[in-house]
């Protein structure tokens, strides 16, 4: 097949994938940190970015089912640090975060000793 008919046949392909809601394949190049969390599936196949680098400040580029999404991510490197003490340490008895990202810098979203969760500095 002739070069011509090939590029023909490739455009009329990427054209036929946009006419039909697939989005551009477009890449900035920028991975977040962080790992995207499972999401509930959205039906109306949104595409909201294409990487992480359409998504602002923190969030990342997630799936949802045939949907893209930015969504805070979940985990950041490092592991929480054990709270089963024999005494409960003084802290905050009330949650200050729901996912690691919602932490300044490295700190990750662990359980401390009430039950909730804090911002802690994770161990490496």
């Amino acid at each position: 097949m002739p070069a011509c008919r090939v590029g023909l046949l490739v455009a009329a392909l990427l054209l036929g994938l946009l006419l039909l809601g697939f989005p551009p394949v477009t890449s900035t190049g920028v991975e977040k940190t962080g790992v995207c969390p499972e999401l509930k599936e959205d039906l109306n196949c949104t595409q909201e970015c294409g990487s992480d680098g359409e998504c602002a400040d923190n969030l990342k580029c997630c799936r949802a089912g045939c949907a893209t999404v930015c969504h805070l991510p979940n985990e950041k490197q490092g592991s929480c640090p054990q709270v089963d003490l024999p005494l409960t340490p003084l802290g905050l008895c009330r949650d200050q975060c729901q996912v690691d990202s919602q932490c300044s810098g490295q700190m990750k979203c662990c359980r401390n000793g009430c039950g909730k969760v804090s911002c802690v500095t994770p161990i490496f």
